[in-house]
């Protein structure tokens, strides 16, 4: 029974980090305006209207909304056939270059919805990167249809990540309840662009995989204050504090460091 339980938290704190970097994809696939100390995160409109090629995979012409590549033709180039998740290589006419993007789900996109990110580019697009979601309508129905997919979403000449500093972290013991202590930590997060999403977490550094507390949000000031409250064990001295940090382009980073307990 103690191996059953043990194996339980170790799966059931898994699952929660894994929900807290979830959580910062969909919040910067969802972000499409910025504000504060950033600058605006220029929007990107993209229609592709495609087809099967001979191995059936998708392929067709496309237009965006983006002066640096106006038109040209996409291919997909890999795919995963577990995740049903392509890698595109879209091709611009005039820019002399390309970008290649993450789609998925594909079968989705004869008609659905799903989401998209650019991972890589070439030549004047090398540092292209992006994200958002897309819809797809079917516009014939044979066994090899043809779609138009409508992508929106976010894409600048940005591949740096978020610089997390932690400007002040400082515990206090309450009274009441006992054994309880109250985290106030002050979070400097460097970014071109914002809001950024922002996840904290505190651990017994005996046991990492079992959660004290966090917080997670977004701030367009690039700074942000969480306060938490969490209940050590009694021979605790010190916690490890764990900040991650997402931009809307989906670059991330994180930070470690250790609090000392009064």
């Amino acid at each position: 029974m103690i191996g059953k339980t043990h194996t339980i938290k170790r799966m059931t704190a898994t699952l929660f980090l894994a929900a807290g970097v979830a959580a910062l994809t969909v919040m910067a696939v969802a972000t499409s305006a910025r504000g504060g100390a950033g600058s605006a995160a220029p929007s990107f409109h993209l229609v592709f209207d495609g087809k099967h090629n001979q191995n059936l995979l998708h392929e067709g012409p496309f237009t965006t909304s983006s002066s640096f590549c106006p038109s040209g033709y996409a291919t997909d180039v890999n795919l995963n056939e577990i995740t049903e998740t392509a890698l595109r290589r879209f091709s611009c006419d005039d820019a002399g270059g390309d970008f290649t993007a993450r789609v998925a789900s594909l079968r989705a996109e004869h008609g659905g919805r799903g989401t998209w990110q650019i991972v890589d580019g070439s030549g004047p697009l090398a540092d292209l990167r992006g994200m958002g979601t897309w819809t797809s309508v079917r516009l014939s129905n044979d066994d090899f249809p043809t779609f138009r997919s409508t992508w929106d979403g976010v894409a600048d000449f940005d591949v740096a990540a978020p610089t997390i500093t932690i400007t002040r972290a400082v515990a206090h013991k309450l009274l009441r309840p006992k054994g309880t202590y109250q985290l106030r930590v002050a979070i400097s997060l460097a970014d071109g662009t914002s809001p950024t999403s922002y996840s904290l977490v505190a651990v017994d550094p005996r046991k990492p995989l079992d959660p004290l507390g966090s917080k997670s949000g977004q701030t367009s000031t690039g700074s942000v204050t969480a306060v938490l409250r969490v209940r050590p064990a009694k021979r605790t001295r010190a916690l490890r504090l764990r900040v991650d940090a997402s931009d809307p382009f989906g670059h991330s980073s994180f930070l470690v460091k250790s609090l000392r307990l009064p």
